[in-house]
């Protein structure tokens, strides 16, 4: 069930557009693979759960790419420029985005949720800014425990958080999509 828990400012109109359209076609495919499956499609690893996002991209008419070659920015030392790869861009015409991903731990908690979250908003940071509009770390939480669903549903409300969804089904197997935008 698709569900955007908490948006961005009015000023994103058209990056909370593009979003919607994105994670709405990620909703119809999560159920698609479901039923397919038996399993979500993001029980299996990060590269996969990119794939998975990128596929939904390309259903809502966007142009993706996923785990690619790209110049970096280093870590400690912004000027550097070092070799590396970037988890997942795409295009909807308008405006490009850029993400790293993590998933998050099994038994979640507001600590480690905002730990990962983190982690992947400092690896955006190195992606140069030629290559989008806006860039953001995201975190997969994939349901497993349904004791955890209070602990999603406040990191998503949280200030920790610039835009949350959810998406499948509402309880065990579900998904959060939690993003912290770099700029």
């Amino acid at each position: 069930m698709f569900q955007r828990l908490r948006g961005a400012d009015g000023r994103r109109r058209g990056l909370l557009a593009d979003w919607d359209s994105w994670l709405r076609c990620a909703d119809e495919l999560y159920s698609r693979f479901l039923v397919r499956t038996g399993d979500s499609p993001f029980v299996y690893h990060e590269v996969a759960s990119v794939g998975f996002l990128a596929s939904a991209a390309a259903m809502a008419g966007f142009v993706p790419l996923a785990e690619y070659e790209v110049v970096k920015r280093g870590r400690d030392d912004k000027r550097a420029r070092v070799d590396g790869r970037a988890d997942f861009w795409f295009s909807s015409g308008a405006r490009a985005y850029s993400f790293e991903f993590k998933r998050a731990f099994l038994a979640a908690t507001p600590g480690n949720l905002k730990e990962v979250l983190n982690g992947a908003e400092e690896d955006v940071a190195c992606i140069q800014r030629d290559e989008y509009h806006y860039a953001a770390g995201g975190l997969i939480a994939r349901v497993r425990d349904v004791a955890r669903l209070k602990t999603y549903e406040e990191f998503g409300e949280s200030a920790e958080v610039d835009l949350a969804y959810h998406i499948g089904p509402t309880g065990k197997d579900g998904a959060y999509l939690f993003f912290k935008l770099s700029c």
